[in-house]
């Protein structure tokens, strides 16, 4: 299996540290609003890794941390006169039930950067003691030049650098403080200003850079050296050189063997963000598209690459979706015979060679849309042999196809709950026959007895609106 690490600029062998185990970072939302569909995005692709890893046998630890302080939270807070974590804990709540919702697997932690104050000072200390931060007037700062290696991560050439002035310009942690050695450091301790919320600490009142959580909360979480660090492609720089730069420094080890980053989901060209205003809440898109049409969407783009919102995207892709539940919902509930034949047994074969196929691509750095069109090829031949054709399916084909679409769901998530979800809407078409059928025998009972009690103008007014729906019913000579 193949990896594409941000570290080197190619795919590599994928070789985890512990044999059958995994440990990978994820860098989650910071809590100051409703998710919108980029971070679905980002949340789903490590979602696929998990998945996929988790199938080919791996024991997956994950964290995906909550940054639940940051300038951003505190602003807004402040704009609506609340605490900060009044505000943070609704969108913490709102996010987990999205994330239900799309069939995520649930990570093994959650961290909130808040509940690791401690363990950043502890960290920041022995950055101090190892000569790579300092202290000035109750802040404090990380010294890039302490590290020789800082401006290499993430580029190909050292033309590439010169990009990096506009992002350190907008960078929180860069640009606090007028008291630095470089204006490169950053902030890992912020001294208190009025209207923050703060923390004790040996600088005196203040609270944690952005940079300095995710470093702590990794060490503590998973240990000095983790397989996967990930993220959206907008923490190319600085945040994971300054997570390398940091967490490399405390503990002389590499922190992540790959670095794993997605693309962005983009309005007209220009990626969504909450600061741009460009930007669709999933909570909104559910209420218009079941969730898996969504997860379906997502992940029909390689997680590298960045692709174009709009409501015509989705539906396609509920198109899809719907063209894929009819035919599975045909075989499931299709009664399959012992004979074989020549057609059922090259589906059968259709189908052994399109799984092969799916794990190819997914080996070859998790390539979900060739794993997808091979689902879709797949069926439309099924969708011809079965529809079209007229062919009865036998046990063999049943079996294979059943077993198709677990492995899928395993591997994509796509198919959660199959079954229950066939079964119930068939049950559930059935029930809703009978009672139509026993509506129309009350109504006609009804007329019956208004007929015999001379009311015919009542009897024909109801017939005649039964006739308007459809639904035609014979008078019959009353004795």
């Amino acid at each position: 299996m193949k990896v594409y690490n941000s570290l080197t600029f190619k795919k590599e062998e994928f070789k985890s540290i512990i044999p059958n185990e995994v440990k990978m970072y994820v860098c989650g939302p910071t809590v100051y609003d409703s998710a919108h569909i980029g971070h679905a995005k980002s949340a789903m692709v490590f979602d696929i890794i998990h998945r996929y890893l988790k199938y080919k046998g791996y024991n997956v630890i994950v964290a995906k941390n909550y940054t639940d302080i940051d300038d951003k939270i505190i602003e807004r807070a402040n704009e609506k006169n609340i605490p900060f974590k009044e505000l943070s804990e609704p969108y913490i709540t709102e996010y987990e039930e999205i994330m239900v919702a799309l069939n995520l697997l649930p990570d093994t932690y959650n961290p909130r950067a808040t509940e690791f104050i401690q363990k950043i000072i502890e960290f920041i200390q022995e950055l101090i003691l190892k000569g790579n931060a300092y202290e000035n007037n109750g802040s404090v700062y990380f010294s890039v030049d302490s590290y020789d290696k800082y401006n290499t991560f993430f580029k190909r050439t050292k033309e590439t650098e010169s990009t990096d002035d506009d992002d350190l310009s907008s960078d929180q942690d860069t640009q606090f403080g007028e008291d630095k050695r470089n204006p490169k450091d950053f902030a890992l301790w912020k001294k208190m200003k009025e209207g923050e919320p703060f923390w004790e600490s040996p600088w005196g009142l203040g609270r944690p850079g952005w940079h300095i959580e995710c470093s702590a909360m990794v060490l503590n979480l998973l240990g000095e050296t983790i397989d996967i660090h990930g993220g959206g492609q907008d923490l190319k720089f600085p945040h994971h050189p300054n997570e390398i730069a940091q967490s490399e420094s405390y503990t002389g080890k590499q922190f992540s063997n790959y670095f794993v980053h997605n693309g962005f989901v983009n309005v007209d060209d220009e990626k969504m963000s909450k600061s741009l205003g460009n930007f669709f809440l999933v909570t909104d898109i559910l209420k218009k598209y079941e969730p898996m049409v969504v997860r379906w969407y997502l992940i029909s783009s390689h997680y590298r690459s960045s692709i174009n919102y709009s409501p015509d995207s989705l539906e396609q892709a509920k198109k899809e979706y719907s063209r894929l539940f009819n035919t599975i919902k045909k075989v499931y509930e299709s009664v399959e015979i012992e004979e074989n034949s020549e057609d059922m047994d090259n589906l059968t074969i259709k189908i052994e060679n399109a799984f092969e196929n799916i794990i190819k691509a997914m080996d070859d750095d998790f390539d979900t849309p060739v794993a997808i069109a091979e689902i879709l090829t797949l069926f439309r031949e099924i969708n011809k042999v079965i529809l079209q054709d007229g062919i009865i399916i036998n046990v063999a084909f049943k079996k294979s196809f059943v077993n198709f679409i677990k492995n899928i769901d395993s591997i994509l998530g796509v198919f959660p709950d199959l079954e229950n979800k066939v079964l119930g809407h068939a049950k559930g078409s059935d029930e809703q026959e009978t009672m139509i059928k026993n509506l129309i025998d009350l109504i006609a009972s009804l007329r019956d007895q208004l007929r015999k009690k001379k009311l015919y103008d009542m009897s024909d007014l109801i017939r005649d609106r039964l006739r308007e729906l459809g639904i035609d019913i014979e008078d019959k000579k009353i004795q």
